[in-house]
């Protein structure tokens, strides 16, 4: 799998890399969203700084968006920082804040895991 999942105290960490598909991009989803500790969850962190190719369509981005809506009926105190520098992850932090795809968990983008871990810390506590 182009991806792992570092679980804290407070969320988890999704660490894409090398080629990622829309296949993996919704596992990454499936993944955090059926594991007994996304009840407690307080922010999910997409980093796609390692990403070096994808193959992402609308389809995709839509399957993602709508496994995160049902996740949001459950648990709607999530942070969803995103940690990208262009495409694939700019884009699809952008779909996600349209009306279309919007899930209640604010959704940001951060050019560095360090403003994104920032951002997460002075809204969790």
């Amino acid at each position: 799998m182009p991806f792992t999942l570092e679980w804290t105290q407070r969320g988890v960490i999704k660490r894409f890399h090398g080629h990622l598909s829309g296949y993996d991009l919704v596992a990454s989803a499936e993944a955090v969203g059926s594991d007994p500790r996304y009840d407690r969850l307080r922010f999910i962190l997409n980093d796609f700084t390692a990403i070096g190719s994808h193959a992402i369509d609308a389809t995709d981005i839509e399957h993602y968006a709508s496994l995160r809506i049902g996740a949001a009926l459950h648990n709607r105190h999530v942070l969803s920082p995103f940690v990208a520098q262009g495409n694939p992850g700019e884009h699809i932090a952008r779909c996600l804040q349209t009306p279309d795809y919007e899930n209640g968990h604010p959704v940001e983008t951060f050019p560095d895991l360090d403003s994104a871990l920032h951002w997460v810390a002075q809204r969790v506590k």
